[in-house]
């Protein structure tokens, strides 16, 4: 079988984002082609987060298109935390997805831009005075996480004359098997009612005048692959939800909180054990159908995930496509949501509504960080790849090890025909030794000033970026077809000394 890095890419990763010939493009429009350029009287520099407004809209349409199957009235809502650029806000807002929102800065935002206040939840474990004041006189749901914020909310509407619309949340431990800094819905974790406080905080609630109870939260983690897990904690949900509906009558909300994961490792190479399972398979294939898959498969033109979909819709495959998933990293098959949606549908009561909150999955892969290469260093123990991106735009890896897809978003110039592919860590300039990218990544030498792409950037990487080191942040572009349109501009040293009364320091 050919070497995986010999052939040049050719391959759809979704709706936004392909590969053409080796070089990636984001919708219409060849990504490298962006750098440099002129967008509405600006010069895009590198790096650059670049967004598929197609993508992001098919994110949605998936979640809307399963909600509507299941026959069930189920409310969407995109936690802002995530990405809070306003033009990916107003995208949600005009497919009629609410948002959930963990500040009252958040707040502030969303009720600039036109959203209904009464499907807003505002969440968070350590709320200020002026978040709850801003929450409850606008109407918008607030979920209590404990005692003490349910009686900061009775202090707070009594001294503006509100009546809070609340919803309890609750801690129901159980363990979604992800990183522990993404777990929230266990028992030793700052999130959600205790069982040590329940019955006080209920108790509270029924005798207050300032509070009505109109349902149950709670929210489990992040980056979630089990269903099940979304199924365990809403069937807790159901049944303290029955119990208490007798004592608070106008309850008619479960708020399902926790996020289905993301195939962040979709595009690595295919694993020897299942080259070699499908050399078996496919060695005799006279099927052309099939025999073709196989053949785009090894050839770099679709990726894994993508093999291992088509080939069950081919019958008599399922001990193949078995085989094959026992190899599969638990990053490259991830649920989708029909699976979270079946998963709890059938146990909600008929008389309820579900505020489904799908997390990074609604805008995690509609982006790419594009960076250019500095330049490489070679040594017996390391190589590097040193790009113009850093930790101050993507914190995730250096912040919990987590994996970012990496790719060359353009042909290297360096010895294209006979080069083999090395063994990386792509690390950014920053002045830490935790600025990195991604380790251990196999890629052709990129020549100097080359376009380097980081995947699956749309969630919690702008939102989570710094100006460490005085570095500004990105500019970010966001794709329609062959139109580009900036939505946030680039920084500048400016912008980082507006707070700073410069002018008058020695």
């Amino acid at each position: 079988m050919e070497d995986f890095f010999q052939k040049p890419k050719n391959y759809k990763i979704n709706e936004g984002f392909r590969y053409v010939e080796d070089n990636l493009y984001c919708e219409e429009i060849r990504v490298c082609d962006l750098l440099d350029s002129e967008v509405s009287g600006q010069t895009i520099s590198s790096p650059i987060y670049v967004y598929s407004k197609r993508q992001i809209e098919t994110n949605i349409n998936n979640y809307k298109t399963e909600i509507q199957k299941s026959g069930r009235s189920m409310q969407l809502n995109y936690a802002v935390k995530a990405n809070m650029n306003p033009f990916i806000l107003k995208l949600m807002k005009k497919h009629g997805v609410s948002l959930t929102l963990v500040s009252g800065s958040e707040l502030r935002l969303a009720l600039k831009l036109g959203f209904g206040p009464g499907s807003l939840v505002l969440n968070g474990n350590g709320k200020l005075d002026w978040e709850v004041d801003l929450a409850c006189k606008s109407g918008v749901l607030v979920n209590v996480d404990s005692l003490f914020n349910l009686k900061q909310i009775i202090r707070v509407c009594q001294a503006g004359g509100y009546v809070a619309q609340v919803l309890f949340r609750i801690n129901p431990d159980i363990d979604p098997d992800v990183h522990s800094y993404l777990s929230t819905g266990q028992n030793g974790c700052k999130f959600g009612i205790t069982s040590e406080e329940l019955e006080e905080v209920l108790q509270i609630a029924w005798e207050s005048e300032r509070i009505r109870v109109v349902g149950l939260h709670c929210h489990i983690g992040s980056t979630v692959h089990d269903v099940e897990n979304f199924r365990q904690s809403t069937r807790i949900l159901v049944d303290l939800f029955e119990k208490l509906r007798n004592r608070f009558h106008e309850m008619t909300i479960l708020n399902l909180g926790g996020g289905l994961a993301t195939p962040y490792k979709e595009q690595i190479m295919v694993p020897e054990k299942v080259k070699h399972e499908l050399h078996l398979e496919f060695d005799n294939c006279t099927e052309p159908n099939k025999l073709k898959l196989y053949e785009d498969l090894i050839n770099n033109r679709i990726t894994l995930p993508t093999f291992v979909s088509m080939l069950q819709s081919f019958s008599g495959r399922e001990t193949t496509v078995s085989k094959i998933r026992q190899y599969l990293h638990k990053e490259m098959v991830v649920p989708k949501p029909a699976d979270l949606i079946n998963s709890v549908s059938d146990i909600l009561p008929s008389d309820t509504i579900a505020i489904l909150e799908p997390g990074r999955s609604m805008v995690v892969n509609s982006a790419i960080l594009l960076s250019r290469v500095l330049g490489t260093k070679l040594s017996r123990k390391k190589n590097y790849i040193v790009i113009d991106g850093s930790m101050t735009e993507i914190i995730r890896p250096c912040l919990y090890g987590a994996y970012h897809h990496i790719e060359l978003a353009e042909p290297s110039q360096v010895n294209v025909c006979h080069q083999s592919a090395l063994v990386w860590d792509i690390v950014g300039p920053v002045c830490e030794s935790a600025d990195f990218l991604g380790k251990d990544r196999k890629l052709v030498t990129p020549h100097e000033g080359c376009g380097i792409a980081v995947f699956d950037t749309g969630a919690y990487c702008s939102s989570m970026s710094s100006n460490y080191n005085m570095r500004v942040r990105p500019a970010e572009l966001l794709i329609d077809g062959d139109k580009v349109e900036v939505i946030r501009k680039c920084e500048t040293f400016e912008n980082m000394m507006h707070c700073y009364d410069v002018c008058n320091t020695d």
